[in-house]
């Protein structure tokens, strides 16, 4: 059954292809038979040569305004525009605050402790912000 329905679909396929093929190649015939009329190509072109030479006759006349500058076309509808002169006045910065006005620094309510490295420094009272935690 599953070969059989597959050996028809196959046959399908082919039928299809050589239809298309026919159809192809019958395009080819028209297409060739087209590029030998010498005759026809020539009058082709002759129409636009003459075409080309009508366009470029009549093209001044019609489209000129398209050669020129926009600047050019709407220079006496746009006012001109004066320059200003301003005074610019030196900026001068403002003065320089002491840093101890902003940042206050309280003495230490504990001696600071000596350690061996010569460095400052003491354990938190809280236990949340202890660092040494299982080590001593």
């Amino acid at each position: 059954m599953f070969l059989e329905r597959n050996s028809r679909t196959v046959e399908d396929m082919i039928r299809s292809l050589d239809n298309n093929m026919a159809a192809a190649d019958k395009g080819l015939k028209a297409n060739a038979a087209s590029k030998c009329n010498f005759v026809a190509q020539d009058q082709i072109w002759k129409d636009h040569v003459k075409l080309e030479e009508t366009a470029s006759r009549f093209w001044p006349n019609k489209w000129k305004f398209m050669t020129t500058k926009y600047e050019d076309l709407v220079k006496d509808e746009i006012p001109k525009k004066e320059k200003r002169h301003k005074d610019v006045e030196p900026i001068e910065p403002h003065p320089v605050t002491p840093i101890e006005k902003y940042i206050k620094v309280d003495p230490s309510p504990k001696p600071y402790p000596r350690t061996t490295a010569q460095n400052i420094g003491w354990r938190s009272t809280e236990a949340a912000l202890a660092l040494d935690r299982g080590f001593v």
